[in-house]
């Protein structure tokens, strides 16, 4: 690691750190490091399979992050957060000073600075949250997603069924059960 990381006078240089996590959609973490390595990051945080406490340790890392510090990551699937969470902490680097950093591969680079465009931020997010697997695309049915599972239990449909007819709307329904309205309906329509 460089000597970047010096601290005369009382102040501290800017750090790049390089954040190589194992995680699916990711490059392996030995390709990982080398494209960090390659970036002549100061410090390299690798971690294993996300946990609580790797989460925990990034989280420490990041909010000690100063002005002109370099964020070095292959892809946002790094930081395991979601789109919401992403984008508060993109919005925390950019209030900060502190540049993210986008390497895919040795020529492969995208850099948000702080005075980055924040249309590109957007564009980035989108791209994050289109990957996820676990998430349907805008107006999808739900059905898609609930694979074998039942959406409701007998029980919860007679429930369900009752409140309906007392006026219950369907959007309030669905946050009772935690299902989407059209699966209410699919569920108690007669």
């Amino acid at each position: 690691m460089g000597g970047r990381g010096g601290d005369e006078g009382g102040v501290r240089e800017a750090l790049r750190y390089g954040i190589v996590r194992e995680v699916e959609g990711l490059a392996p973490p030995l390709r990982q490091r080398a494209l960090f390595e390659q970036a002549r990051c100061d410090l390299i945080l690798q971690e294993g399979p996300p946990t609580p406490e790797a989460q925990r340790r990034l989280g420490r890392l990041l909010a000690g992050l100063k002005a002109g510090d370099e964020v070095i990551v292959q892809s946002l699937d790094a930081f395991q957060r979601s789109t919401g969470e992403l984008a508060q902490l993109i919005r925390t680097f950019l209030e900060v000073g502190v540049v993210l950093r986008i390497v895919e591969g040795p020529d492969e680079s995208e850099t948000l600075p702080p005075a980055e465009n924040v249309r590109r931020v957007l564009a980035l997010l989108a791209e994050h949250e289109a990957r996820r697997p676990s998430r349907s695309p805008a107006g999808a049915a739900s059905r898609a997603n609930s694979g074998s599972r039942k959406p409701l239990s007998k029980y919860q449909i007679e429930y369900a069924r009752k409140l309906h007819r007392e006026g219950t709307s369907l959007r309030s329904l669905s946050l009772l059960f935690q299902v989407s309205p059209n699966e209410v309906w699919e569920a108690i329509g007669d």
